[in-house]
């Protein structure tokens, strides 16, 4: 079954705004304990990363096998690079695995910016509940947590258009798989092909990032997004208005809209840009407190 964009692209109480097909509608429960939920779905994760073992080819599909007399392996949980990171989620710290099949030579995303990305999504029972073969572009602020928190720690990869068939290949993109508890996924709000409170699982691999321009000030998002490097961090509220700079058009307060404030700076000092007409953020000027220019009220000009 598949209902690729559908399941990732859109959050879980979307879905009940928008339906879906009658057999893959969401089910809705009372929600219960997250810590509890928690418990139960790692414990089921870790035991199938103890029971499976996982094969990769060399495009970075993976496939999954029960681990019996008749077909050893090395299990998932025994692997090398096998790596977790803690998300807190509802007051619950999460252990959030993944494995980093080929980190990619690109770009990193953030989780304010788009993927190209192709995946498929399994439950622990082996079967598949989703899958996009061909990448598609989903925005991570509109999928689920686990996917806002692992992808940014990917890069993207290289691109090559065949000029006669028009068709694009790519190389070197980071490829990955994450097992995800219910808390970081759909919880009690999922399709009924996944069930509530099921923990799941993605391959995944990551062509390409479209950095995004939220407040359209010519200074990407990501650079208003304070953290060690792309991968971490918080939403930086210079004037504590609530509104996060990327999605704020005067960040100061200050009065005059950030956009304003660089354009006519560029009217006496041009501020550089890169080559899709962005600010380079580095080549913004310092004022008074050692802020930004367009982060200072006394910097107005």
């Amino acid at each position: 079954m598949k209902f690729s964009s559908k399941l990732l692209l859109l959050l879980p109480f979307i879905f009940l705004m928008v339906g879906c097909p009658k057999d893959d509608s969401p089910t809705q429960e009372p929600a219960r304990d997250y810590l509890e939920v928690y418990n139960e779905d790692i414990a089921e994760i870790e035991d199938f990363m103890d029971t499976h073992f996982m094969t990769v080819d060399g495009d970075y599909n993976v496939s999954f096998t029960e681990i019996t007399p008749s077909t050893p392996g090395t299990a998932i949980s025994d692997r090398s690079d096998l790596d977790f990171k803690i998300v807190n989620k509802n007051g619950v710290d999460h252990k959030l695995y993944f494995i980093k099949l080929r980190e990619g030579i690109g770009e990193n995303p953030t989780k304010l910016d788009s993927v190209f990305t192709s995946y498929k999504g399994f439950k622990t029972d082996l079967t598949s509940f989703d899958t996009a073969p061909n990448p598609i572009w989903l925005q991570l602020q509109d999928v689920i947590k686990g996917w806002q928190e692992l992808f940014p720690e990917f890069k993207s990869g290289t691109s090559t258009t065949n000029m006669t068939t028009g068709i694009t290949t790519y190389n070197d993109y980071g490829a990955g798989v994450m097992f995800v508890p219910s808390g970081l996924g759909y919880f009690n709000v999922a399709p009924t092909s996944i069930g509530g409170y099921t923990p799941i699982i993605f391959n995944f691999k990551l062509m390409n990032v479209r950095y995004k321009d939220h407040d359209g000030d010519k200074i990407l998002s990501k650079e208003e997004y304070l953290g060690t490097g792309l991968v971490s961090g918080t939403a930086i509220d210079t004037d504590g208005d609530g509104n996060p700079d990327y999605a704020d058009v005067d960040d100061d307060a200050d009065g005059v809209i950030t956009k304003k404030e660089l354009r006519d700076r560029n009217l006496i000092t041009p501020i550089p840009k890169d080559a899709k007409g962005y600010y380079i953020y580095s080549s913004i000027p310092t004022c008074g407190s050692g802020n930004k220019l367009h982060l200072n009220p006394s910097c107005q000009q």
